[in-house]
């Protein structure tokens, strides 16, 4: 994904063009296959299971985990990890 689109996803977030350029260089990464992997994903992070059922609600229901984005354009589900 170019940097361009990855500033365009997360300016559907709410972000200015400027926060969105933090944002990236701040190391927020944009997920496009985070539904279809989200336990690889648990795994790797080492997320305890008793933590995990918000990482699962943000996938279900589409209401973003604790410094997490979603964003849908496209038909296509964006989810925007923020490293605050």
């Amino acid at each position: 994904m170019t940097r361009e689109r990855q500033i365009e996803i997360l300016t559907l977030d709410g972000c200015t063009k400027l926060e969105a350029e933090k944002h990236l260089k701040n190391g927020a990464v944009i997920f496009t296959d985070l539904a279809e992997n989200l336990e690889s994903y648990l795994d790797e992070w080492d997320i305890e299971a008793e933590d995990r059922d918000e990482y699962h609600r943000m996938v279900n229901d589409k209401i973003p985990a604790r410094d997490w984005g979603i964003v849908e354009d496209n038909g296509k589900t964006y989810y925007i990890m923020y490293i605050l």
